[in-house]
């Protein structure tokens, strides 16, 4: 079984080769998990931590999950570093042929990011 950190780098190296991030890269039952391309990044926000890995290598930040909003589209986490805003709808992650539950407005340290999150749909 690989290691956080080698999971992370090995998650950092295959964005850099324009591949879809390991939309799974948490063992934490429950969490929830949403991945962006060009540039990669994951995020999964746990009971108890919400984690963000960057594009290029950029640092991880990880900070108390915050609790959560339920707002009228979706969820809300209102972190101090990490802000998440899920949409519930089908979005697809624009380099493979998965199509995700949702999409994900993100904010990491004032940057923004968009992706896909949640369950990966078939048919």
């Amino acid at each position: 079984m690989m290691s956080v950190p080698t999971i992370l780098l090995a998650t950092a190296a295959l964005a850099g080769c324009a591949t879809v991030p390991n939309p799974r890269p948490s063992a934490e039952p429950g969490a929830y998990h949403a991945l962006g391309t060009e540039p990669g990044w994951t995020l999964t926000i746990g009971e108890r931590l919400m984690h963000f890995s960057g594009p290029y290598g950029q640092g991880p930040v990880s900070e108390p999950t915050p609790r959560v909003i339920h707002g009228f589209a979706g969820e809300i986490w209102q972190g101090k570093r990490i802000k998440v805003n899920v949409v519930h709808g089908r979005c697809s992650d624009g380099m493979s042929d998965r199509v995700y539950s949702d999409s994900v407005q993100l904010g990491v340290d004032g940057k923004a990011y968009r992706g896909c999150g949640g369950a990966i749909k078939t048919g």
